[in-house]
C-alpha cells in the first residue's frame, strides 16, 4: 500500500450513485492557441462529465491542458486561444453556443472558479469586501449594504477571523492562505451549482493546504454543489474526489472512481504516476521514474501522445490515436493494449 492509498476512505469515496443526474457534460472539447511558433493543441478532443453533488478531479502533469479545459468549460479562453469545437452541456444547454450576456449570467452565479494565484485574481485597489459584494450585486441585484453584510457572513464561513473588521482590508493585507479564503468566499457568494477549483493550494504550506481543502469539502456538502478539482497531486485526489480524469498531452487517457483508479489503473501513464508514489512497505530507492518528457503540443507525437515514453508501445501506438473505451461500467481507458497487461 502506498501513502496515497492510505488516504482513500472507501465508505466516502467510491463509485458515485449511478442515478445522479449529470450537471455538466464535456464532449470532444478542442481548444488551440495560435502563436507565432505554431498551433498549440492544448485541449484536443476532451470528454468527461460531472454529476450533481459530485467531487470530480482532473489530474496530470503541468502543461497537459487541465487549466485550459476548465477555462474552456466557462468559455473564458482569450486570444490567441480559440475553442475550435466540441460541446459543454450545462443543464442541457451548450455553453459554447450562448451569447455573451447569457454566459455572464452563468459565470460567477451558477458556475464559479477559484484560480491558482489569488493575489493576481483580486483587484489590488478595491477592498476584499467590495470584491465579494460586487458579485452578489451583479447577479442578485441587492443593495450595497446588504451585499457587504453577506460578504461578511461568507468570510466568516471560510474561517477568516474578525471578518467585520477585515472586510475593509485590501488583498495585500492578507496572507496567501487568507487570500485564497477570500477567493472561496467570492466564488460561493451566489450559491453556485458547480465550483471549479484550479490548483487551489498552489504555493501554500501543507497545513494551510489541508485547511483550504477541508473548507471546500465542508462547503460542498453544505451547499450540495459539484466540484471540479484540478491538481497534479494524487494525494489531494485520493483525499477529496469521488471520480477522476487523468490527462496527458491535451487528452483524457483514463477516467474512473478514485477507488478503482488506485486499485486497477489501466493506462500506462496512470500506472507510471502510481509507481512514482512512495510505498510504506518499500524503500525510497525503489521509486520508479518516467523516462522522457511531456510532449510538445505544437508538434505532438503521432498516434498516442504517450507512446514515446510507454514501455508497452507497439507500432500501432505511433499510428493510431486511441479513443476512450469501456473497461468496466464506470472505467474508461484510451489505450490500444490496456486489456493485455497487468498493472
Amino acid at each position: 500500500m502506498n501513502i496515497v492509498e492510505q488516504n482513500i476512505n472507501e465508505d466516502d469515496i467510491g463509485i458515485p450513485n449511478q442515478e445522479n443526474e449529470i450537471l455538466i457534460e464535456v464532449k470532444d472539447l478542442t481548444t488551440y492557441f495560435y502563436t507565432e511558433f505554431g498551433i498549440v493543441r492544448a485541449v484536443d478532443g476532451v470528454s468527461f462529465h460531472i454529476k450533481k453533488g459530485e467531487f470530480f478531479g482532473l489530474v496530470g502533469e503541468s502543461g497537459c491542458g487541465k487549466t485550459v479545459t476548465a477555462l474552456s468549460c466557462i468559455n473564458l479562453v482569450r486570444f490567441p486561444g480559440i475553442i475550435e469545437g466540441g460541446q459543454v452541456l450545462y443543464k442541457g444547454k451548450n455553453i459554447l453556443e450562448l451569447k455573451d450576456k447569457d454566459i455572464r449570467k452563468i459565470r460567477g452565479a451558477e458556475i464559479s472558479m477559484i484560480f491558482q494565484d489569488p493575489l493576481s485574481s483580486l483587484n489590488p485597489v478595491f477592498t476584499v469586501g467590495e470584491q465579494i459584494a460586487e458579485v452578489i450585486r451583479l447577479h442578485e441585484g441587492v443593495k450595497k449594504d446588504e451585499a457587504i453584510e453577506r460578504a461578511i457572513k461568507l468570510m466568516k464561513s471560510v474561517g477568516i477571523p474578525l471578518a467585520r473588521e477585515r472586510v475593509n482590508d485590501y488583498p495585500h493585507q492578507f496572507s496567501g492562505g487568507m487570500r485564497q479564503r477570500v477567493m472561496i468566499s467570492r466564488a460561493l457568494s451566489c450559491n453556485p451549482s458547480l465550483l471549479i477549483a484550479d490548483e487551489p493550494t498552489t504555493a501554500l504550506d501543507v497545513t494551510i493546504q489541508a485547511q483550504i481543502l477541508e473548507i471546500i469539502r465542508t462547503l460542498q456538502t453544505d451547499y450540495g454543489m459539484s466540484v471540479l478539482l484540478i491538481t497534479h497531486n494524487l494525494g489531494i485526489i485520493a483525499e477529496n474526489c469521488q471520480r477522476v480524469g487523468v490527462m496527458y498531452g491535451g487528452h483524457i487517457v483514463e477516467t474512473a472512481s478514485v477507488k478503482i483508479i488506485f486499485k486497477d489503473p489501466r493506462h500506462p501513464y496512470t500506472q507510471a504516476l502510481m509507481a512514482a508514489i512512495p510505498r510504506l512497505d518499500e524503500s525510497i530507492e525503489k521509486l520508479q521514474t518516467l523516462p522522457g518528457s511531456v510532449p510538445d503540443l505544437i508538434d505532438p507525437p503521432t498516434g498516442c501522445r504517450f507512446h514515446p515514453r510507454c514501455q508497452y508501445a507497439k507500432q500501432t501506438c505511433s499510428e493510431l490515436v486511441p479513443v476512450l473505451e469501456k473497461w468496466t461500467k464506470e472505467h474508461m481507458v484510451a489505450c490500444h493494449f490496456h486489456k493485455e497487461f497487468n498493472k
